[in-house]
């Protein structure tokens, strides 16, 4: 059977693949395993860019159950309607000159002798969120910036947004909240002295490829400390992949040894990676990444920053309209401050706790 290469973001249910799909040496998907949610969604989080599956298993797109063709064409989803939005369009103008702006800025502190100037990166960052007229719209914007690639600098820059906005919720002093967005903005800088051809090679990248990208905290870290950076700022690039159970890196310490600063990234950054769109991909349902973090969070990130995170999030969305697991829909009325990913839903006029529902989940913001 002829195989072909297709875009992530084409990618259905009950496709076949064709080839090992890999991240680094890290082996995501078997050759011939059927495409399942489990493993779309570890393809998103994994954020690779295209798969090869065999020809002729591109199944016709399915309509979704409660949701009449006419409706499912001429009513505007959540996102489109958000992005004809004045709000948005002022935000994403200043996000993407921010962004070029950024990117020139981190090279040069990269590689060159350059000072860091810690207001200056602040106050760019700060210019972009006086756009939102408050931090759930912020989040809610966030969620569906699109980026032209999937840059370290436009992700960065995301990630500081997304650090600030969980400061504001943690109710952090400003000292505190300009500290955490710095952070956000050069957690990722060792990136940009490790070979852009390695960075974003598209296919498997072999054993010593992937130490090199593993290597990137360590880089950061040292390049950020020759420079005099605050020690948190400086931690937070060092140990933004390490996790409160020991099972991150580069030195799997546990949670009573990884800076606050660093654990407040690392919890954004992985949300960042899972929601984002990129033009390749949309994002993850942010419902159902709360789920993910639900499942497994609570060893692998503080309790303190990661539950205000979640909440902050679920709430975000309430009074939103959604397309639940059973195809129906429904609108969120009532957040869940235990199990956010499970709020409380008027659907056809009648009351759902999702929580008394352990099948049913929210899969799509309409």
């Amino acid at each position: 059977m002829a195989v072909k290469q297709i875009m992530l973001h084409k990618l259905t249910k009950g496709m076949k693949i064709a080839e090992d799909v890999y991240k680094g040496s890290q082996l995501l998907v078997k050759k011939n395993k059927e495409v399942t949610q489990e493993i779309l969604d570890i393809l998103h989080f994994s954020s690779i860019v295209s798969v090869a599956i065999y020809d002729g298993e591109e199944p016709v797109p399915e309509k979704k159950a409660g949701i009449p063709p006419s409706l499912q064409k001429s009513q505007p989803s959540h996102s489109e309607k958000l992005r004809q939005s004045e709000a948005f369009k002022k935000f994403e103008e200043e996000f993407n000159e921010t962004t070029e702006t950024f990117t020139h800025a981190l090279n040069d502190i990269a590689k060159k002798t350059d000072s860091v100037n810690m207001d200056e990166l602040f106050d760019s960052a700060n210019n972009i969120m006086e756009n939102a007229t408050n931090t759930y719209q912020l989040m809610d914007i966030l969620s569906n910036i699109r980026y032209f690639d999937d840059s370290t600098y436009a992700h960065s820059l995301n990630v500081a947004l997304l650090a600030n906005i969980l400061g504001r919720w943690l109710h952090f002093d400003e000292e505190q909240l300009k500290k955490i967005t710095v952070a956000g903005m050069l957690h990722d800088i060792g990136k940009v002295l490790i070979p852009k051809e390695i960075i974003q090679k598209p296919g498997k990248l072999t054993e010593e490829e992937f130490q090199m990208i593993k290597s990137h905290p360590a880089k950061g870290y040292n390049l950020l400390k020759s420079k005099n950076v605050d020690e948190e700022i400086a931690q937070a690039a060092l140990m933004h992949h390490e996790k409160c159970d020991g099972t991150g890196y580069p030195m799997k310490v546990t949670g009573d040894k990884i800076c606050y600063t660093a654990k407040v990234i690392g919890i954004v950054d992985v949300y960042e990676a899972m929601t984002a769109n990129r033009c390749y991909r949309d994002g993850i349902c942010p419902f159902q990444v709360i789920r993910m973090f639900e499942d497994e969070g609570y060893t692998k990130y503080d309790p303190q920053y990661m539950i205000p995170f979640l909440r902050g999030i679920a709430d975000t969305y309430l009074h939103n309209t959604v397309l639940l697991s059973d195809g129906s829909q429904g609108e969120i009325i009532l957040t869940n401050n235990t199990t956010p990913s499970k709020p409380s839903l008027m659907v056809g006029g009648t009351y759902v706790d999702l929580a008394m529902k352990p099948g049913l989940t929210i899969e799509k913001i309409l």
